[in-house]
């Protein structure tokens, strides 16, 4: 899953515009510096999720909600959601975090918090329950995936084929989790491909990359553990050399989501992911957003960024089941030398 090949790359034809994807972990609030439990499944937050989707309506964007068991099991969260889904202003997908998931098979710990690292007949288990519970409440089985904690692991891809599954949304580039026993994304880029058995399987990674003079040698600095392990990133963000940047209202400033966006697309990314928390809609559930203005900054830097995009950048919304259309197989193409210099690709590294 982590390990494509040349070939498996999907780019947009030369004469479509770049693309915007909108992604929403539609989650529990708990408690981010605490330990996780399986009573934490408050969803109190989304009857505010309106302040953001009056955002999407207004930018015509229509985000995908991958929605967790508390959401899709409780009035307070799937409800919301129901309207915009019945008005075609959204798209249902998955997202599974084990701890609040039935079956409850598993001793809830840090390493299970990562789907990925239960047993494949577990993860397996938890996710057809969301399933079930999804089509309950929205008329059809969710086809969009994307792993709680990023978590996904090596019989993920089977486990996706297997229950009807088109596209994940799971992979985070250039991060490495495994020091918390999670997966190591550090040697994957940006760029959608196909995996799978049948590579009919999208992955859509979140945009995660470097800007800066030395942003190149980042990429590559960060595929190498050994190299990674010196911690120079550090070093280079601190003279402003080079900086790891998420495409998140969470965290980043507008001018640096401009920046990545222009520099990746110089390096050839077409698609772009832009991702948060659903409890951040409400201050006192996220790190992100503690305060009212904490609240007013993250809702500026997401109208500053989808004006960018959709304005004098030129880029168009659009949704991961319409782009799994325009990357068929048939239009897959190979990032370029440069492209695949700055993002080289590794097998995965789990933490099992």
């Amino acid at each position: 899953m982590l390990n494509p090949c040349p070939d498996d790359y999907g780019r947009l034809a030369p004469e479509e515009k770049p693309r915007l994807v909108v992604v929403i972990d539609t989650e529990e609030e708990f408690d981010w510096g605490g330990g996780f439990s399986s009573q934490h499944t408050a969803v109190q937050a989304m009857r505010l999720i309106h302040r953001m989707q009056d955002m999407f309506d207004e930018f015509r964007i229509t985000p995908v909600y991958v929605i967790d068991y508390p959401v899709a099991s409780q009035a307070d969260g799937y409800l919301p959601l129901q309207e915009i889904y019945a008005d075609k202003r959204c798209v249902i997908g998955a997202h599974l975090h084990p701890w609040v998931n039935p079956p409850f098979e598993e001793t809830v710990t840090k390493r299970n918090s990562y789907p990925g690292n239960l047993p494949r007949a577990l993860e397996a288990g938890k996710l057809r329950v969301l399933g079930d519970e999804i089509e309950k409440r929205f008329g059809s089985r969710p086809v969009i995936y994307k792993a709680g904690r990023y978590g996904i692991g090596s019989s993920t891809a089977a486990t996706l084929e297997e229950q009807g599954y088109q596209v994940d949304l799971s992979v985070c580039p250039h991060m490495d989790f495994s020091c918390i026993d999670g997966p190591n994304f550090s040697a994957s880029s940006a760029h959608p491909y196909w995996f799978g058995n049948r590579r009919k399987l999208l992955e859509l990674p979140l945009t995660v990359g470097f800007v800066g003079p030395l942003r190149r040698w980042s990429s590559w600095w960060a595929a190498r553990p050994h190299l990674a392990r010196l911690r120079l990133d550090g070093v280079l963000a601190r003279l402003h050399l080079a900086g790891k940047i998420w495409l998140s209202p969470e965290g980043y400033p507008s001018s640096e989501h401009i920046k990545l966006t222009r520099d990746l697309y110089a390096d050839g990314l077409r698609v772009f992911s832009f991702a948060f928390h659903s409890p951040s809609v409400e201050p006192g559930h996220t790190p992100y957003v503690r305060s009212q203005s904490d609240l007013n900054l993250f809702l500026d830097r997401c109208r500053r960024y989808f004006d960018f995009f959709l304005g004098k950048f030129g880029g168009c919304p659009s949704t991961p089941l319409e782009l799994r259309e325009l990357l068929s197989p048939d239009c897959i193409t190979q990032p370029s030398s440069s492209e695949r210099a700055a993002a080289p690709l590794a097998r995965p590294q789990w933490s099992r």
